[in-house]
């Protein structure tokens, strides 16, 4: 290969890397930018910690998504520690590209809100997730999370397949689309993206508000 060519090849490594790296920087949230649009608790929404605080944390989250549990699991860890003076809201944001399972997840949560165990659907959901991530069809195995939280199974049946439930996980998705999320979890804090290194230095900024 004579230089010419390695030149070439070189270059266009080269330009597929700032393609890609442009594209990033284009799709990802700055940090700086407020959405006041999304600092709201709509009436479809889950909340849980202080419903009435001033502050509002929101994570976009994917029930398959490996990083979404290890913050789901870290947040808990939190939890126990003091509740954050925060309304917490938990959307859904399925990355079905990657995650076929996450659509059918983030409906037996919904459909278990019906019932009012949202929260406990998403703890087993994100508990299990090694398990029926490898699964073909979910939907057995959903409907035994949800006998042992004790619900009616029938009706969690009917609201798994429901127009209602698909509409609310779908709205979450898009507007988080709208505002330029494209990973998962992403978290915003008053309308802003939280940026932060370490688990440690988001502990710090949940326990200071």
């Amino acid at each position: 290969m004579n230089n010419k060519n390695i030149f070439i090849g070189v270059a266009s490594v080269i330009a597929v890397f700032l393609v890609i790296f442009f594209a990033y920087k284009i799709t990802n949230v700055p940090a700086k930018i407020e959405f006041p649009e999304i600092n709201t608790i709509r009436a479809t929404d889950h909340v849980k910690w202080k419903k009435d605080s001033k502050n509002i944390l929101i994570e976009y989250s994917d029930y398959q998504c490996p990083s979404c549990k290890s913050f789901h699991d870290f947040l808990k860890t939190v939890e126990k520690t003091a509740t954050p003076d925060a309304a917490f809201v938990f959307k859904d944001f399925p990355l079905y590209q990657i995650h076929p399972l996450a659509f059918s997840a983030a409906y037996a949560a919904e459909a278990a809100h019906n019932q009012g165990k949202y929260f406990e659907m998403g703890d087993l959901l994100f508990e299990k997730q090694a398990e029926w991530s490898k699964l073909q069809d979910t939907k057995k195995y959903f409907t035994d999370l949800a006998q042992s939280l004790e619900l009616d199974i029938e009706k969690f049946k009917s609201d798994l397949e429901s127009k209602t439930t698909k509409d609310n996980v779908q709205n979450d998705l898009t507007e988080g689309e709208k505002i330029g999320v494209n990973s998962t979890p992403t978290f915003f804090l008053n309308g802003r993206k939280v940026e932060v290194a370490t688990f440690d230095e988001f502990k710090k900024l949940l326990l200071s508000l």
